[in-house]
């Protein structure tokens, strides 16, 4: 799908160094702990994207999640994408990041 990535690809990324910057952009009220966070990843406001776009530095990449990569993290991608700020979802958002960090860290054992 175009504007977003999947898991395996993020964490590729994240591994290698890229300049990206990952924001948790689920609601407040669906603000829970996982098993399996995203390294580096930052909460922001999804309500208040305006405000804090204008606070990202220089990075090659923003990567947004929600909690299933649906309506709360693409209305983000597309604000951001409008101030010209090239950025892409999580497919699956955070859901889909724990199953694919789950899965990796059994495969390791």
């Amino acid at each position: 799908m175009e504007g977003s990535i999947l898991p395996a690809d993020l964490d590729r990324i994240l591994k290698a160094g890229a300049n990206v910057r990952v924001f948790d952009v689920r609601l407040e009220k669906d603000r829970v702990d996982v098993e399996h966070p995203i390294p580096g990843a930052e909460w922001r406001n999804p309500k208040q994207v305006a405000e804090w776009s204008g606070e990202i530095d220089e990075v090659d990449e923003v990567i947004v999640h929600c909690v299933h990569g649906h309506h709360v993290s693409r209305s983000v991608r597309d604000a951001l994408r409008s101030r010209g700020i090239r950025s892409r979802l999580l497919e699956g958002g955070i859901e889909a990041w724990c199953e694919y960090a789950r899965e990796e860290s059994q495969s390791n054992t």
